[in-house]
């Protein structure tokens, strides 16, 4: 102790002697750091327009699990430009510092929650995304064929490619255009290589005369076949009588198409 009385009487005398400062003391040693942060987290990641949305998480001062007690308070934002950040609402988080709110879904867009301690100046704040979607039934293209003046002798066929399909209906829409009324064919979907009618079969319709529906379905109970198409035009009576024939036909098949809002 004596000592370092000594050494500090002699450097104030120093200091006297050559006109300089004493040296400044030592700058007390800093604060510690309150740091904040939030875990915040949107469940599901998509829903319907009217879903259940529960927003949770943490908010407080990194390293307590008490004394984290404050206010929540919860926005949405859409993802087209000219939408506005809205205030949804507000709930408490605890002592521990977590959260809980539920909502109904509207959009898809941002989830903002902003956190301010119930006493201290000190907050923080966390964004999650959501995604909103509706299922729509529309029509799938599945294969079509057309042609025209065909005589059909002794009959016309095509063939389409091996193709995957869902296991519903098919809709089929025929149009045809025949000089002679004696003419007709069959339609089926078909994993068949040789193609071969079935009479009544769910996968097929037969139109011997012609006649029938010009819009009709299949239903062939397989997902991988091909489309296959036979007509037949009746010998003409004599020589000047023509026998043409256009046909044409489309299949589809309902399907649900998810939007995304």
């Amino acid at each position: 102790m004596g000592s370092t009385r000594v050494l500090t009487i002699g450097v104030a005398l120093v200091a006297t002697l050559t006109g300089s400062a004493p040296a400044a003391a030592a700058p007390p040693p800093p604060k510690n750091e309150i740091v904040t942060d939030m875990e915040f987290k949107v469940g599901p990641a998509e829903t319907t327009p009217g879903g259940r949305v529960v927003l949770s998480g943490w908010a407080g001062i990194v390293g307590k699990d008490t004394g984290n007690a404050g206010r929540v308070d919860f926005y949405f934002q859409g993802n087209k430009p000219e939408d506005k950040q809205v205030h949804l609402g507000s709930t408490q988080a605890g002592s521990s510092g977590k959260f809980r709110w539920t909502t109904a879904a509207t959009v898809s867009g941002d989830y903002m929650a902003k956190y301010q301690h119930r006493t201290r100046d000190i907050s923080a704040d966390g964004f999650w995304g959501l995604k909103v979607y509706v299922d729509r039934p529309v029509d799938q293209f599945l294969y079509s064929w057309t042609a025209d003046a065909l005589s059909c002798l002794p009959k016309c066929t095509t063939e389409g490619p091996e193709q995957f399909i869902s296991a519903g209906p098919i809709k089929v829409t025929l149009n045809r255009e025949c000089l002679r009324p004696k003419s007709g064919g069959r339609i089926g979907f078909t994993a068949d290589a040789t193609n071969t009618y079935q009479p009544g079969a769910p996968g097929w319709r037969d139109f011997p005369e012609g006649e029938g529906p010009t819009e009709f379905e299949l239903n062939p109970g397989i997902t991988r076949g091909h489309f296959y198409l036979e007509w037949t035009s009746a010998a003409p009576a004599s020589d000047n009588e023509l026998t043409s024939c256009n046909l044409s036909f489309s299949a589809s098949q309902k399907r649900t198409q998810r939007e995304y809002i």
